[in-house]
């Protein structure tokens, strides 16, 4: 089982060397790497390579080195359909070194465990070959503690949707078992890291050798969310819970409201492998309602992993067509004697358009964001798979209709960073096109 998950969007050098010293006199000149790529179980190796690579090695190093992130990528597929469920594929090399005769130099070398991969990325400060792992704590680059699979520190979420947090989860090099462990709270952050009357306790794990158990998702949502009707909501929270303003001391942007998906208010969630000083501390801001309706963006972030962002801004929808034209003759010549004259139809066209095609867009503001969401931001615009979920209302829910999920591409190239310093208030504005035609040419 793998200690690390490696991020496939930047390059993994694989540096691979003969298992004994050659003779300078015959030194390796070819070498032939087969590269296996599967997902599942990691003892259900394929028999036959996904890919082989022959390289000779540079000048009289007897070694090579590969990029094995690019051979992996393309592989790793993330779709979002309202569920959370995130891929991670398996990897692992043997390689042949051979003489000039074609001799082989010792045995064939392989990886020295197999490595897993996601759909994740390093970034350039972090240097060469980053991992994440939940299995140390690392005080040095380029390991990545990521038991949090998320750089969002300080979650914003209507009233009525329930916290999604991805967990990465790791084993140690001796294959023991790491243990994970998520609370929700709904007091202060005090109590919250001092680990005092969680309402919600999860213990996540890596169990057995499939690849689906390294990054997994918790919600706060309890066994039993009953009351769920609108009407049952505001009667609990009448008699229960008026309500409550943050401390002045946590600089409030919100209040605090009741979470109809779990009948305690979540306020701070605390992440922290077993057996490990110190913890992340994420904080909650329950959107209240506006005129306007929250959007759910959701995307790949830098570990690979789905990860929620909600904005109750603006919104506007438009689209856009394009297609070609040409000018077509009308006339009608007569062809044989008679009183007939040229002449053509007034009501046709004389220019004909084909190939039209159009697609929808949509312009969100985010609402007003703490500062701490720009690093979130940043993830989002170097994301490269990301879905808009419409606000489903309270009636929605309860007539059990479907989520409407579009797959869209972000258009805004750009992300100008504000801070409190300067602005005050902190809002952006994102423009995306929906990821598809609108006229269905699906062949």
């Amino acid at each position: 089982m793998s200690t690390y998950i490696r991020p496939s969007r930047v390059p993994y050098y694989w540096k691979a060397q003969p298992s004994v010293t050659p003779d300078p006199l015959d030194p390796v000149t070819r070498t032939v790497t087969e590269v296996f790529i599967w997902s599942g179980d990691i003892t259900n190796q394929p028999a036959d390579s996904t890919y082989q690579i022959v390289k000779t090695p540079l000048n009289s190093s007897n070694l090579v080195i590969m990029d094995l992130a690019q051979l992996i990528n393309d592989f790793i597929i993330n779709v979002y359909d309202g569920t959370y469920t995130t891929n991670v594929y398996y990897v692992n090399t043997s390689t042949v070194f051979s003489k000039a005769d074609g001799t082989a130099i010792g045995t064939a070398v392989t990886l020295p465990n197999t490595m897993a991969f996601s759909k994740g990325y390093g970034f350039f400060n972090e240097g060469a070959n980053p991992y994440f792992t939940s299995a140390i704590a690392p005080s040095t680059l380029p390991a990545i503690s990521a038991g949090y699979a998320s750089d969002n520190y300080e979650i914003q979420i209507p009233i009525q949707e329930k916290i999604v947090l991805p967990i990465i989860v790791t084993k140690t090099s001796g294959g023991t078992t790491e243990e994970i462990n998520v609370d929700f709270f709904n007091g202060s952050r005090a109590d919250a890291v001092a680990g005092n009357n969680p309402v919600k306790s999860v213990t996540v794990q890596n169990v057995g050798n499939d690849s689906d158990q390294y990054i997994k998702y918790v919600d706060n949502v309890q066994a039993s969310t009953a009351p769920q009707t609108e009407a049952q909501w505001d009667e609990l929270v009448d008699q229960t819970w008026s309500g409550e303003i943050e401390n002045q001391s946590e600089a409030p942007t919100r209040s605090v409201f009741w979470c109809p998906e779990n009948n305690h208010p979540t306020t701070y969630i605390t992440i922290n492998r077993s057996g490990q000083v110190g913890q992340a501390v994420i904080k909650v801001n329950y959107l209240r309602k506006t005129k306007f309706e929250p959007y759910k963006i959701t995307f790949v972030n830098r570990y690979g992993a789905l990860e929620d962002f909600w904005t109750a801004g603006a919104n506007q929808q438009s689209f856009n067509s394009k297609g070609d034209t040409f000018k077509r003759n009308l006339l009608v010549v007569p062809d044989a004697y008679g009183a007939t004259q040229p002449a053509y139809n007034t009501d046709a066209h004389q220019y004909v358009t084909f190939a039209e095609q159009g697609r929808k867009s949509i312009s969100l503001h985010t609402g007003l964001i703490p500062e701490e969401n720009n690093k979130v931001l940043t993830q989002l615009f170097l994301s490269q798979k990301i879905w808009i979920t419409y606000y489903q209302t309270q009636a929605q829910r309860d007539a059990n209709e479907p989520l409407i999920i579009e797959p869209v591409v972000l258009k805004s190239k750009s992300l100008q960073y504000k801070t409190h310093i300067t602005e005050k208030v902190i809002e952006y504005k994102m423009d995306f096109n929906l990821a598809y035609d609108e006229i269905n040419q699906v062949r």
